[in-house]
């Protein structure tokens, strides 16, 4: 019984045995090709610190095929070796040749090879003749030959790692290379296309900036050169074992992005004028900004002083964080002002923000849209798209805001040049009132000077020709006449140059008592028809007296010239005042009006600098009308 018990536990343990073989399952080197990918002969250790003793190689606890579920290393093991365990055979007649590639943002790599037992020998660290070769070592096998090998690896400081072992042979490594780094795929070209957007962007706020002057497209530049760099360097550099790609993974793109945002932040700032529209909302961006400089800082002294990236890394999520977190506090507050150019800005910054969630949890989680290769997969895709949308309502903003703008400028010149018109005017009311005050000034002298010197020679003239009675020169008639003539006159300049009496009403009332004094003493009988009342209308001066003067000449050919003996008047007033003189005299000759002298020519001149009318026809004597626009 103990002999069969004993049997049976050692069949049990050889069973055990061969289903936990010591080493994966092999790779053949004589069907490797372009990146044949290894990762399902390939085990896994993760080291507990960053130094490894090569001896213990063959011994560590490795994951079977681990790769497979390890394309996104956690940032936890990012400062510790990874030992990468995988067999390779060569089942060919002669020697093979191929390169490994454990993966794209690997900075140290190091191969080893089982040998005797537990015994590790060091591979040679040789490269492809290539400029981007840094993530590939060559391995060497002899025919029929198996071998274990070891490679120890070190990723560099970033979140985006990844194992992605390949196996390329020797012959169609230049093949492989520009396969894997430069093949353009459809992620690489929508990214390309969306950097030349970003461009053309750059292109279009510079030429903004140059003409308008204002200080947000330079922030917007910013931002564009920015994000376009970032972007246009993920699709050049992806893949790409160099070390400005790792210097760019690691830490540039990161500073990048913040200064991106940073300008992005600003330019808001200012294209919405926060500091004079929106205060609160101006001081929580400002504070913002400073926040996303504070943990930039933070992150960029921890990545070079500390030897734990965890550090480093938790800053720069806590930096996309605290922008998440701008980014909603903008959207709630923004949503909140009924501001056409605020809600396009908000429509934008909600499209970039979701889609930037999107992305995240594609980065996190490694979840795929649909299946296959597509660039519905790609996280950058996504986020790339969030912009784009962003930019589609930037432009519609800024369209909206010139236009904005451009009512605005029009309304500021056209008050600018109302203004101007009311100084203007107020101008021209001084220049009138002034010529009005020296008018009435001058109109005041002449009556208390001049007419006061007439009136005594014409009261002096009558007291000579009173005491001489029969004997009364001609002379002395004439001098009295002249008096009364020049005391006539000079009534009427007062009456023109006297501002009270600027009005219609008080223009017909003076024509018609000039008229009846002056046929008083004549053979003519006058009859005046005026309306019997007359609305108030104010009449300048110059009209009046042109239109006075005008009256007065035509009433002068009355008595000289028609032979007539009755004249009337008739005045009528409404939109225009029409003056009708009207005799039944011999009436006149249209064929020889010399005799008139200039007197036709003055009313004519006179009317017509006043924008008036005169006319003059023979109608059962003769009719002189005289029309004037109110």
């Amino acid at each position: 019984m103990r002999v069969l018990l004993s049997l049976l536990l050692l069949a049990v343990f050889t069973c055990c045995r061969a289903q936990n073989p010591i080493a994966p399952p092999a790779a053949d080197l004589a069907k490797t090709g372009l990146l044949n990918d290894i990762s399902a002969n390939t085990w896994l250790y993760f080291t507990p610190g960053g130094t490894i003793d090569v001896n213990h190689l063959p011994t560590f606890p490795y994951k079977k095929e681990a790769a497979k579920y390890l394309h996104f290393i956690p940032p936890a093991v990012i400062n510790r070796k990874t030992v990468l365990r995988f067999t390779l055979v060569n089942s060919s007649e002669t020697a093979q040749s191929v390169y490994f590639c454990p993966g794209f943002l690997i900075d140290y790599i190091r191969l080893y090879r089982l040998s005797g037992g537990r015994r590790v020998t060091a591979l040679p660290d040789s490269l492809p003749d290539d400029p981007d070769s840094l993530g590939y070592r060559k391995i060497t096998l002899a025919a029929r030959d198996t071998g274990v090998f070891f490679a120890v690896c070190s990723f560099i400081k970033a979140s985006s790692n990844s194992l992605t072992p390949t196996l390329t042979t020797d012959s169609l490594i230049k093949e492989g290379i520009l396969l894997q780094h430069r093949n353009k795929t459809s992620i690489d070209i929508s990214t390309n296309l969306f950097a030349g957007i970003m461009l053309m962007m750059i292109f279009y706020a510079t030429s903004e900036y140059l003409q308008s002057g204002k200080i947000e497209f330079l922030y917007y530049i910013g931002y564009s050169l920015c994000i376009g760099l970032m972007l246009f360097l993920k699709a050049i550099l992806r893949n790409s074992s160099t070390s400005f790609n790792f210097f760019f993974e690691s830490f540039l793109d990161n500073i990048i992005f913040s200064a991106g945002y940073v300008s992005y932040i600003a330019f808001h700032r200012q294209f919405l004028e926060t500091s004079r529209l929106y205060r609160s909302l101006d001081r929580f961006l400002f504070w913002g900004c400073v926040g996303i400089g504070v943990l930039t800082g933070c992150y960029a002294i921890f990545f070079y002083i500390s030897p734990d990236f965890r550090i480093a890394n938790n800053f720069e999520v806590a930096t996309k964080l605290f922008l998440l977190a701008i980014s909603v506090v903008f959207i709630l507050k923004g949503l909140g002002y009924r501001n056409r150019l605020m809600n396009y800005i908000v429509y934008g910054n909600i499209s970039l923000c979701l889609l930037s969630i999107v992305s995240q949890v594609m980065i996190s989680t490694g979840i795929k849209v649909v299946q296959g290769n597509s660039v519905l997969n790609s996280a950058l895709f996504y986020y790339e798209g969030g912009i784009t949308i962003e930019l589609l309502f930037f432009l519609f903003a800024l369209t909206y805001k010139n236009k904005m703008e451009i009512i605005l400028s029009t309304q500021k010149e056209e008050k600018l040049k109302l203004e101007t018109e009311r100084k203007e005017m107020e101008k021209q009311v001084a220049v009138l009132a002034a010529k009005q005050d020296e008018r009435n000034r001058i109109s005041v002298d002449m009556h208390d000077e001049l007419g006061s010197g007439v009136t005594a020679i014409r009261l002096m003239s009558e007291i000579v020709k009173s005491k001489m009675k029969d004997q009364t020169l001609p002379e002395i008639e004439k001098i009295s006449n002249s008096a009364n003539e020049l005391l006539n006159k000079m009534n009427a300049i007062i009456w023109t140059m006297t501002s009270s009496n600027d009005t219609v009403e008080n223009l017909v009332a003076y024509i018609r008592s000039y008229a009846v004094e002056f046929f008083e003493n004549t053979n003519i009988d006058c009859h005046f028809k005026m309306p019997g009342v007359i609305e108030h209308r104010e009449i300048s001066g110059e009209k009046r007296r042109n239109i006075f003067l005008s009256v007065k000449e035509a009433l002068n050919n009355v008595v000289k010239h028609s032979q007539s003996s009755v004249v009337r008047i008739d005045i009528s007033v409404g939109d225009r005042l029409v003056i009708e003189i009207q005799d039944d005299g011999i009436g006149i000759n249209m064929e020889k009006l010399r005799k008139f002298g200039n007197g036709l020519n003055n009313m004519k001149k006179r009317m017509a600098s006043i924008e008036g009318e005169f006319n003059i026809e023979n109608w059962q004597g003769t009719k002189t009308t005289f029309y004037l626009q109110l």
